[in-house]
């Protein structure tokens, strides 16, 4: 499957929304980790369900529905996030909610002053929403060799 314009179009308006070196290098950090974090206090609010012997939580859906989202405007994305979507299923399963509160506010605090002190600018999920999506699919991107997500 050919990725879609949509999703085109979207990295190159979150590019030009993260165009400083250190901003960048703070979302390089911070996103993983903010979609780690994420995992892990959303999966403290169990569904009910099992696989593999494992409850299910609402992060494991959330992080599916993430994964479906990169599969349907870029099959190659999806599939390069899946050993790091496992690692982060497995990984968040080991640190308590504390620490998962920690790490999600850390990051986003970085985040906005990476966008206050250097970037000048907004965040991106300011405008858009569906920037919480384009964010990692920004950073996967890059390790695709997407023009994009370099900087240049």
């Amino acid at each position: 499957m050919q990725r879609t314009a949509r999703l085109d179009s979207w990295i190159a308006s979150y590019a030009g929304d993260h165009r400083n070196p250190v901003n960048h290098a703070i979302h390089v950090v911070c996103i993983p980790l903010i979609v780690f974090s994420s995992l892990g206090l959303l999966n403290w609010i169990p569904l009910h369900l099992t696989l593999l012997n494992h409850g299910v939580g609402l992060g494991d859906l959330g992080l599916l529905l993430l994964l479906a989202f990169f599969a349907r405007h870029d099959l190659r994305l999806a599939l390069l996030a899946l050993p790091f979507a496992a690692a982060m299923v497995i990984a968040a399963r080991y640190l308590p909610p504390l620490a998962h509160v920690a790490i999600f506010a850390t990051t986003w605090i970085a985040q906005f002053f990476g966008h206050g002190l250097w970037e000048k600018n907004r965040p991106s999920l300011m405008s858009n929403l569906v920037s919480l999506f384009v964010a990692p699919a920004f950073l996967l991107d890059g390790l695709l060799g997407g023009g994009t997500a370099k900087q240049s």
